[in-house]
């Protein structure tokens, strides 16, 4: 891999983009995945910008590599501010996250994640409204790969509002 994409912005405008060469393996494959740096300003090289997915866009990034507490934050939004924490799922990252079209709306808007790694969705984060922002979240709950659960923010305002059970 020649390098990973990354960004930074105030979330205000334009953001800066940056391309270095991966030095770290995140997700312990074999393959480097990430690049190495100071994200949080401790003065340590114990973060990264990590690309989950192997697509040579960074995807999340980690504070305090190597530890339990480490935390996770995603950028959806593009903006480089890169504030919505994400969970790490139980094998400690998440696996195969990646830009997908899940709701056949034309757009490639959804996240898709596999979490304990067998390779089928465990949860599918649909943008319905704006291809720059997720309202919905599908969650396979009982059966593997079958989405059975709908959270869904209907008016943009950030919480849930609606939750539907069944085939979602």
């Amino acid at each position: 891999m020649e390098g990973l994409e990354y960004w930074f912005g105030t979330g205000d405008g334009a953001t800066t983009t940056w391309t270095s060469p991966a030095d770290l393996d995140l997700d312990a494959d074999g393959g480097l995945d990430a690049v190495r740096l100071d994200f949080d300003g401790d003065g340590l090289l114990d973060d990264a910008m990590w690309d989950s997915d192997g697509d040579g866009v960074v995807d999340h990034a980690v504070l305090d590599v190597g530890v339990p507490e480490a935390r996770y934050f995603a950028d959806s939004s593009r903006n480089g501010v890169w504030g919505q924490q994400v969970s790490p799922g139980p094998s400690g990252q998440p696996h195969r996250w990646g830009r997908v079209d899940f709701d056949n709306d034309g757009e490639r808007d959804d996240e898709v994640v596999d979490l304990d790694r067998d390779r089928t969705p465990d949860y599918v984060l649909v943008s319905t409204r704006d291809p720059a922002r997720h309202d919905t979240l599908l969650v396979a709950e009982e059966e593997t790969g079958r989405m059975s659960v709908r959270l869904t923010d209907t008016d943009g305002d950030g919480r849930l509002d609606t939750v539907l059970r069944g085939e979602a």
